[in-house]
């Protein structure tokens, strides 16, 4: 498999030129921006291809969403699905740039601080119109107090919208005061605090999809939690959930631009075991795969197999709030005991890379660089020795014995076969190294996120995806009481440069961040340990799937099934 690094580091090179790109159209240009030259046409097949009759894809979630909501959701299988389901202002291109999508064209004024869209003539999926006054309803429920939403930073922060962060610390209730703005039907205005260069991309994530007030006051609690609890704005809808086994999606007839989607049907398995899955990929009762790395050498070389690069992190995440694993000797510890280059290569074998810190390799940096290059190599390296003289310094400041730290400290982790793997591996080299056995304990993805937001586990094996092409989208995470610090660490240092980072220009942004990453190296809240290649099987009658190293892994907008 070590050929196929090769392949990923070119798949990350072409990938980069790409995103380099991204920021060179409309996003950056302060003129109007106009749509308007005739509507997007369905995807066109390749020459001698014929459409297949039956235009139905058959994936695998690989678990059950647990947070179908677009204001509230955080994780990966929940975002796939409701990028099916739901469009916002924009939508991303399949080349990673900004696309049409419910905004038909938009202004942006002279300082790159108001945006106002105009609004194409589309509806809903009960067949209502989308309006201006449902992003407004929907960007201010992500920023309400009460909802809490754990992605409200991206508006309050990330964004720097206009007195959102007042508005949802509670300082006021005073909606006027916010620069989110319905001025008509069709007419959308929003107000920055400073300009932000990948705005307009940010608007295409989930968090800032609209969500129709009708539906969510007439549902309440209960909003999106069942397919006929929800109304769509998107290609796809929601055709049936069986919770834990399949959710299908069908072709919403009512989106804008239902012409260019192709497929009727996508039917979608919650399948946890990746032995399984191959199984049903072997007898096409599934169209794409995940591929584990048992299964590498058996298809790397079959013309179905596909590897891509991915804007994703895999840490060990601990809880600072624990009343061990807030010692940060500890955290030291377990951390030098892992071996991460043997765990990339022996455990993971399938053509991921060791990270060097917690923004993976695909995001700019300065001087025509990635961030991750501009960065280096800045966490602890494998060192026995040093974990154990680690481990003995905080069993004194801990006044603690190992057998009762043992007995105190767990692993969370999912259910799936890879996970199971994963944990036993990171299990064994604390054996080795420290002499303790720590507990794994497997639970469902939405009971592991429970988990995460109830305090209720010591360490993790924990993953974060870029929202966005910026390095903010991972540096941003642990910044005190962020709805996504899963960890619960506070570091006025970190706060600062995060703060440096959004308030800055240029390089400038760039160096704090690059601080922020060391200040995270000296403290290890969390511990960077991989950075995965995305393999899959992809069966030869399936045709553009849309794949993102950032946001949504995926978009099915434009795929279709030709004949064989």
């Amino acid at each position: 498999m070590r050929k196929h690094k090769w392949l990923v580091f070119l798949l990350v090179l072409s990938m980069v030129l790409s995103l380099a790109l991204t920021g060179c159209g409309k996003e950056n240009d302060p003129a109007p921006v106009d749509t308007e030259g005739g509507e997007e046409e369905a995807p066109d097949t390749e020459e001698g291809e014929k459409l297949a009759d039956e235009q139905v894809l058959k994936l695998n979630w690989g678990a059950e969403p647990p947070d179908l909501d677009p204001q509230t959701t955080t994780d990966s299988v929940s975002i796939e699905i409701l990028t099916a389901c739901y469009e916002g202002l924009v939508r991303l291109n399949p080349d990673g740039t900004v696309g049409e999508g419910l905004a038909e064209s938009w202004d942006v004024s002279d300082d790159e601080t108001v945006y106002t869209f105009h609004l194409r003539d589309a509806n809903w999926s009960d067949g209502t119109p989308i309006t201006a006054y449902d992003f407004e309803f929907a960007w201010f429920r992500a920023i309400d107090p009460d909802v809490a939403a754990q992605y409200s930073y991206q508006l309050t922060d990330t964004a720097g919208i206009k007195g959102a962060a007042a508005f949802f610390n509670g300082e006021t209730t005073d909606k006027e005061t916010v620069g989110i703005k319905a001025i008509d039907d069709k007419t959308f205005e929003v107000t920055l605090e400073r300009p932000v260069p990948f705005f307009l991309s940010l608007t295409s994530f989930v968090t800032f999809v609209p969500a129709q007030k009708a539906a969510v006051e007439k549902f309440g609690d209960e909003f999106a939690s069942a397919p006929d609890k929800m109304v769509y704005s998107g290609p796809f809808v929601i055709s049936e959930w069986q919770h834990e086994q399949k959710l299908n999606l069908k072709k919403n007839e009512n989106y804008w631009d239902a012409k260019s989607v192709k497929l009727e049907e996508v039917q979608g398995d919650m399948i946890v075991d990746s032995n399984t899955a191959i199984n049903l990929y072997e007898s096409d009762d599934l169209d794409i795969t995940s591929v584990p790395a048992e299964f590498i050498d058996r298809y790397k070389n079959e013309s179905e197999f596909q590897s891509f690069a991915d804007a994703l992190t895999w840490y060990l995440q601990f809880n600072c709030e624990d009343k061990y694993t807030s010692n940060q000797n500890l955290r030291f510890a377990l951390a030098y005991a892992i071996d991460s280059e043997s765990f990339v290569n022996n455990v993971l074998a399938n053509g991921s890379l060791v990270a060097g810190g917690l923004c993976p390799p695909l995001l700019p940096g300065k001087d025509g660089k990635e961030f991750a290059e501009n960065r280096g190599f800045v966490i602890p390296k494998h060192d026995a020795a040093k974990a154990k003289e680690y481990f003995d310094k905080a069993l004194e400041e801990l006044g603690a014995t190992k057998e009762q730290v043992e007995d105190h400290l767990s692993f969370l982790t999912g259910e799936s076969d890879n996970a199971k793997k994963y944990a036993a591996a990171i299990q064994s080299m604390w054996k080795q190294n420290l002499g303790i056995e720590v507990k794994i304990e497997a639970v469902a993805f939405k009971i592991r996120l429970d988990k995460y937001n109830q305090k209720d586990y010591t360490t993790t094996l924990a993953g974060w995806s870029g929202d966005y092409n910026d390095p903010l989208t991972f540096m941003d995470l642990f910044v005190t009481d962020g709805g996504n610090n899963d960890a619960y660490w506070s570091n006025a240092k970190y706060d600062a440069a995060i703060k440096n980072a959004i308030e800055g220009d240029g390089d400038e942004r760039i160096d704090a961040m690059i601080e922020a990453e060391n200040v995270l190296a000296e403290e290890l809240p969390i511990f960077p340990i991989y950075v995965p290649a995305r393999n899959i099987m992809q069966k030869s009658k399936v045709r553009d799937v849309a794949r993102f190293p950032v946001g949504s892994d995926l978009d099915l907008k434009w795929a279709y099934i030709v004949e064989e």
